[in-house]
């Protein structure tokens, strides 16, 4: 089910950004904020197959679980804090603005196909 599936994704990216709020006050380990990311990681997966099971491609959308992976380590090599967070997030935002922005424009293919 597409519409759930998003809904768990949008969940997970919720996720990742509260444990990185916990993290800048020393609340969370990394390795919960990865746990988060490898979430985020299996409910991305979901999504990809549910619109590959319609026909509609998902190419786009690919790189930016590497890209925000890559985000999350060089926050993550900081120490925890306000500061730190407060370099790293916008770019995390961004990573996450576009995977909306791309399932969003898939919106309209999927809802041709069902």
């Amino acid at each position: 089910d597409v519409t759930m599936a998003v809904h768990n994704l949008i969940r997970s990216m919720k996720g990742i950004q509260e444990s990185l709020r916990l993290w800048s006050f020393s609340q969370a380990t990394p390795k919960q904020v990865s746990d988060c990311y490898m979430q985020f990681g299996v409910e991305f997966n979901v999504i990809v197959r549910a619109f590959e099971g319609y026909g509609i491609g998902t190419g786009d959308l690919h790189p930016i679980p590497a890209s925000l992976r890559a985000a999350l380590e060089n926050l993550l090599g900081e120490d925890p804090s306000q500061a730190a967070l407060a370099m790293y997030m916008p770019g995390i935002r961004g990573l996450l603005y576009e995977l909306l922005q791309g399932l969003k424009a898939k919106q309209a293919a999927w809802k041709a196909a069902t």
